[in-house]
């Protein structure tokens, strides 16, 4: 191969390779972009019954991170006034105001879109205190209780008092005198409070989180969990049962830091709930709301910011490419015959709606009523051009009649065939003729079956979503394809054909 070719294929792959590395690593598209994400609906509604003039309601809402999207929220607040506040690492959802004596009602919907393999590890805040609530003496008693397990590592530390959350203190066990003091500190404080307590004692960070379980249903109530640094990553503890959970992507979030997730002033709320319901979303529409949320620049020149009536074009044109580039591998290396270069692309994307078998049938239709009246022609002697305008003229009216039929016996493929390439089936037709008359019928059918079966495989890649949506994500992949195409170029071995066709004098070497 020549140097020009070579250093023109390498700069195509470096310049593919660069923008696909860019996107995965630093911007965290997927590799595989039609790989799914778990979609979930959660809602949240309750009435409202005010007890003073002024009313607050306050909610834990749901925060993006590397492993959680918000893709979508809608809030009803009726007669209340809604305001959305940041405190820390929580995002509160606030509705205020006055209100009739009469329930007002308040709802919150949210999409999320949950990544389980992006969930990062962030550090600890520092200077991890006990809970405000807890008196010297009682601190001092959870000293005592988790100096044992101080020298132990990390991990071992978290499995000794998930047990000690059980009821199990390891032997030898602490005294009574201690063990009837515990129980009555987490009878004054919660079991959630003095977990966290116990915690602290023993020299780790942990954070009380209020949220809910990302599972179909119902709550009342949210649930409450700590979050437990090990020093490597957050593992979820239930205090109630002690079972240590190491699965962040089944629990949402909605409170940190022993803030309340639901919490009213001046008034009462009922028939408060949440409620969860997984979605199934298309491929296309999470990488839409994923890439018009992003600010960087190539997302801000993704094909995703064009208008959805053009979007739908360009799906299928950038997978024309690959088209050309089939018909080149199946004309140059396995040795299709073919009608032209382009004819059965442009067959392929008019079949996207025609549908594959009316399309087949009316190409092959068109095409032998052309041939017969094509031959009929010949007699008249005309000249080319007003020869090829007259067969020009028999395709559209083929084309219409079909149209006024599908009409009739209600066949919409039918009514579609004005979108098939009629100055192709033109030229086809001639062709079609012209090879006949030279090679004879067995050669003008093998070069029509040749070219309907490479419409038919181009059909099928230009029509196959997870291609397109890949194509559509990664628009640089066409500079690779461009790249095989310049290499396809450059072969001038044998064609897979011609290996059966000159067998015979293969085998007489």
């Amino acid at each position: 191969m020549k140097r020009p070719a070579v250093w023109l294929v390498l700069a195509l792959l470096l310049f593919t390779s660069a923008f696909l590395t860019y996107r995965m690593i630093w911007l965290g598209y997927p590799v595989f972009p039609t790989a799914p994400g778990r979609t979930w609906q959660l809602s949240f509604n309750a009435q409202v019954k005010p007890s003073k003039e002024k009313i607050k309601v306050t909610i834990g809402l749901p925060s993006e991170h590397a492993g959680r999207m918000l893709l979508e929220e809608r809030i009803t607040s009726g007669l209340l006034s809604f305001n959305l506040l940041r405190e820390g690492p929580n995002r509160l959802g606030v509705w205020s105001g006055s209100v009739d004596p009469d329930p007002e009602e308040i709802t919150y919907r949210a999409t999320i879109l949950v990544r389980p393999g992006r969930f990062s590890t962030p550090q600890p805040p520092l200077g991890q205190e006990y809970p405000l609530s807890f008196g010297k003496e009682e601190q001092v008693l959870a000293e005592r209780l988790g100096e044992r397990w101080r020298r132990l590592s990390a991990p071992a530390r978290l499995s000794a008092v998930a047990a000690a959350a059980e009821g199990n203190w390891g032997v030898p066990a602490p005294e009574d005198r201690d063990l009837r003091a515990w129980a009555a500190v987490q009878e004054k404080h919660g079991r959630l409070t003095a977990f966290l307590a116990l915690v602290k004692a023993v020299g780790l960070a942990a954070e009380a989180v209020e949220g809910l379980r990302l599972e179909e249903g119902i709550m009342i109530s949210p649930l409450g969990w700590v979050e437990i640094w090990t020093g490597q990553r957050w593992e979820i503890i239930l205090p109630e049962t002690g079972k240590i959970d190491q699965h962040p992507a089944s629990f949402l979030p909605l409170a940190w830091g022993g803030v309340p997730a639901l919490r009213i002033e001046g008034g009462q709320l009922s028939k408060a709930r949440w409620s969860l319901t997984q979605q199934v979303m298309s491929h296309w529409r999470l990488h839409f709301e994923r890439i018009q949320r992003s600010d960087r620049l190539l997302d801000r020149w993704s094909l995703f910011r064009l208008p959805p009536e053009f979007q739908q074009t360009f799906r299928i044109l950038l997978l024309v490419p690959i088209g050309a580039l089939m018909i080149g591998m199946l004309r140059n290396l396995v040795g299709f015959p073919t009608f032209g270069i382009f004819m059965p692309v442009l067959m392929a994307l008019a079949f996207r709606s025609t549908g594959l078998a009316y399309g087949l049938g009316i190409f092959a239709g068109v095409l032998l009523i052309g041939y017969a009246v094509r031959r009929w022609m010949d007699k008249l002697r005309l000249l080319l051009v007003p020869r090829m305008s007259v067969i020009l003229t028999l395709v559209i009216a083929c084309f219409t009649l079909l149209a006024l039929v599908g009409s009739k016996i209600g066949v919409r493929e039918f009514m579609a065939v004005g979108l098939l390439p009629f100055v192709i089936l033109t030229m086809t037709i001639e062709r079609f003729f012209v090879l006949i008359e030279e090679a004879g019928v067995r050669e003008g059918l093998r070069t029509a079956g040749g070219s309907a079966a490479v419409s038919v495989i181009t059909y099928g890649i230009i029509s196959w979503e997870p291609l397109q949506l890949t194509f559509f994500v990664y628009p640089e992949l066409i500079a690779a394809v461009a790249a095989v195409q310049v290499l396809l170029g450059r072969y001038t071995g044998y064609r897979l054909s011609e290996v059966f066709r000159f067998r015979t004098l293969r085998d007489s070497k």
